[in-house]
């Protein structure tokens, strides 16, 4: 472990799969209807059909999550973006280990790593900030320290010290957090202060989920250029949703995760999703979003996959019946040949 901090951390996801159940029509004999192992080569598809049955029969399955892979690498930001319903934010819930995927792995520099060693390596900031109001941004910061952090006193007040002035929030020091009820600092600073309780043992993971909402325009560029600086200073893996991103922060990804209905449309930078568009004949109009007009995209990019994917999968009936044509021609031009010199 001590190694991943060193050198950083690669996250890649392979083939995540995730399915729930609501409680109205969960299927309650489940368990039973598995098919048994076969030993022969169709015993994979025979159960992928069962569970396929057992899915389409029981309308309370949900398939929030649809064979997702992707990497995520260390000095970089990975921004996942996607309509509402996408499953950004259950992918980012099951790399924090809170959720468990019935399929697939999350490997860190291509080793498996078990959920308590991830959350030594991470820090998962939700999208709601759960902090107390009445303690100042001080005491907060040092809350955290005290319960993360195996440190004397003084150290631990260096660490918090160092940490405030990293997040701009000086000037707040000893002002309370606040909420609707208690004056407190801005939002802004409030997410400043949820992304320090979740980075002061320094993690070299950094998960978010949303950073950006409920923010201003100004506010919420502030929060992702401070979180490029955190990745390409201290070499952390930053992995994030946002919701409409402007063009600046666009600019700030390092690449872009595009979901839609639980699959990946696009993973790579933002210059390959333009270029990628571009080939399937939808051209970026001027003085428009990228990630918003991908977004808009979604059902014809949809639909060019689902076509390509056809075209690659079908099999070559005709090459394969003009062969056998052609070979059927040249034995009929042999037997006939053989017939003439027997003459």
């Amino acid at each position: 472990m001590q190694q991943m901090k060193m050198q950083g951390c690669e996250v890649e996801a392979i083939g995540i799969n995730y399915k729930i159940h609501t409680n109205k029509t969960e299927h309650p004999f489940k368990i039973f209807s598995k098919s048994p192992q076969l030993d022969n080569a169709n015993g994979q598809e025979i159960e992928e059909e069962e569970e396929a049955r057992v899915e389409k029969s029981c309308s309370g399955v949900r398939h929030v999550l649809k064979n997702v892979s992707f990497q995520a690498r260390p000095w970089e930001i990975l921004a996942i973006v996607g309509p509402s319903g996408a499953g950004k934010s259950s992918l980012l819930e099951i790399l924090a280990g809170k959720h468990s995927p019935q399929k697939g792995s999350v490997l860190l520099n291509q080793k498996p790593v078990d959920k308590s060693q991830f959350r030594k390596l991470s820090g998962y900031v939700t999208q709601k900030d759960t902090l107390f109001p009445l303690l100042t941004v001080e005491e907060t910061m040092m809350f955290s320290a005290k319960l993360r952090l195996k440190l004397p006193q003084q150290q631990l007040c260096s660490r918090v010290k160092s940490l405030i002035q990293e997040l701009g929030l000086d000037h707040v020091a000893g002002t309370r957090i606040g909420d609707d009820r208690v004056r407190g600092i801005s939002g802004g600073e409030r997410r400043r202060v949820s992304i320090g309780v979740e980075v002061i043992h320094d993690p070299k993971v950094l998960i978010l989920d949303e950073p950006t909402s409920g923010l201003d325009s100004t506010s919420a560029l502030q929060i992702i250029d401070m979180l490029k600086v955190m990745a390409e200073t201290r070499g952390r893996t930053i992995i994030l949703s946002i919701h409409q991103p402007g063009f600046r922060i666009v600019k700030l990804f390092n690449s872009l995760l595009l979901l839609a209905n639980g699959s990946v449309l696009h993973h790579g930078t933002a210059e390959l999703l333009s270029l990628n568009l571009r080939l399937m004949g939808l051209e970026l109009p001027l003085h428009v979003n990228l990630v918003e007009f991908a977004i808009d995209s979604i059902d014809i990019i949809q639909q060019q996959q689902q076509q390509q994917c056809q075209v690659e999968t079908e099999p070559p009936r005709r090459l394969l019946g003009t062969m056998q044509q052609k070979k059927g021609g040249d034995d009929g031009q042999q037997q006939q040949s053989g017939e003439s010199k027997s003459d």
